[in-house]
């Protein structure tokens, strides 16, 4: 039974917390007899629990102390006040991110933590316990960040790890700090960098590394890291219709797709010639929606038709030129830049492996004489291919589709749509 003054105290120091940190919400969980649990809901875990123990210590309303629990992957406080255990239950306020970034974030960053500051994988006991080692090893000042900037937005992946996928991807970033650890036994490594916004001195700010390997001899390595199972094909490389013609030089040709395509817009009831002035913007991207709704197969129709004409369009752009092709594929495909390769590193469940794809791809382009693109075969609308010959042959698997949600997808999306590059096979 919790004295009436302890419990006067115990609120008190509550009380203290919620005027020391804006924005918090202390809540109930469950109470019994013997066990009180609190959830409390900030915008920063470690110090709020930092806090609310330095205010639990101060009250001298029992002894204080933090623990493992089954109820988060974050530590809990623990206040033994007589005989009622009260637990405190730290959580993230959601919001503030998207899931994706948040989930690449942790297998990205997590890894170049723990390298940094000597957490091995052999010491790791679970996730849990890899989670709240890199609470505890995270500094501002850390050589992975390379700018406060990033810095403050480690510590907030960090602190909302928990909403998202957490269990996978801390598991997949403790199979690359393993790969990491597997280079640096061969390759003795000097520092680590996470590139989430900043790129280490030398490397273009578009770089499509994630992490970076600075070796002991100073050259520095990019790594691209693809999440996902056993057996399937993560997209290499992402990307819209419009860079590519940009790097053509053709933004012009980009242009005129809206005059093949225009034809099919004024098939929807309510567009009218009046309405091309509003191509690419969300007025007109609203009346197609609407017609998406009112009559789904005639929209699909209309989008299909225009599908075929892009992919079209951008298969005739990639055959017009061997030269500009070739060097599209080696520097976006292949993603190679001077001075600093990139390798990419696929993350599983079980393992982090080099994906040697790119190897062949830099390979075959290197001797290249024939770079011919062509619809697959079969009746996939969003696919398509283009073949290396060089006496071998190599075949590159692309999709063009649309890749928005709600008013802007589909024919919302206009000519604008997603390219992706997901594998290299040999023919």
């Amino acid at each position: 039974m919790v004295t009436g003054n302890k419990l006067l105290q115990l609120n008190s120091a509550l009380q203290s917390v919620k005027e020391s940190i804006k924005g918090i919400d202390i809540t109930v969980k469950t109470a019994s007899a013997r066990a009180v649990k609190y959830v409390i809901k900030s915008d920063d875990r470690e110090s709020t629990r930092n806090i609310v123990e330095q205010k639990l210590k101060s009250a001298q309303v029992g002894p204080v102390t933090r623990k493992q629990s089954g109820e988060s992957s974050m530590a809990v406080t623990q206040c033994q006040i007589d005989q009622v255990t009260h637990t405190f239950i730290y959580k993230p306020k959601r919001g503030g991110m998207s899931q994706t970034t948040l989930n690449a974030s942790i297998t990205e960053l997590f890894p170049c933590i723990a390298f940094t500051t000597g957490i091995s994988s052999k010491t790791i006991k679970n996730t849990k316990d890899f989670y709240n080692r890199i609470i505890q090893n995270n500094k501002p000042n850390l050589p992975c960040y390379l700018n406060p900037r990033d810095a403050a937005s480690g510590k907030e992946f960090i602190d909302k790890a928990e909403t998202g996928k957490f269990e996978e991807k801390v598991r997949n970033a403790i199979n690359v700090l393993r790969w990491i650890e597997g280079v640096n036994r061969a390759h003795p490594i000097s520092r680590v960098y996470w590139g989430y916004r900043a790129k280490p001195k030398g490397v273009m700010a578009n770089h499509p590394g994630d992490i970076f390997l600075q070796f002991a001899n100073g050259k520095i390595l990019g790594v691209s890291l693809k999440a996902g199972g056993e057996t399937t094909d993560e997209p290499k490389l992402n990307t819209y219709v419009k860079p590519i013609f940009e790097f053509y030089g053709k933004v012009s040709e980009y242009e005129k797709l809206k005059d093949k395509l225009w034809p099919q817009y004024l098939q929807i009831p309510g567009i009218t010639e009046d309405d091309k002035k509003n191509w690419g913007k969300n007025t007109l991207a609203l009346k197609t929606y609407e017609y998406e709704k009112m009559n789904p197969q005639g929209y699909d129709a209309l989008y299909d038709k225009n599908l075929a004409i892009i992919k079209q369009e951008l298969i005739n752009l990639l055959n017009s030129d061997f030269a500009k092709t070739r060097k599209w594929l080696l520097e976006k495909v292949a993603q190679q830049q001077q001075d600093v390769p990139l390798v990419v590193v696929k993350t599983t469940q079980s393992t982090a492996r080099r994906d040697k794809s790119s190897d062949l791809l830099v390979e075959a382009l290197a001797s290249v004489r024939g770079i011919v693109a062509a619809p697959a075969t079969g009746s996939s609308k969003q696919s398509w291919n283009i073949t290396l010959t060089d006496g071998s042959r190599l075949e590159l698997d692309f999709t063009t589709r649309t890749n928005k949600v709600g008013a802007t997808h589909k024919l919302g999306q206009f000519s604008n749509l997603a390219v992706k590059f997901n594998k290299v096979k040999k023919k």
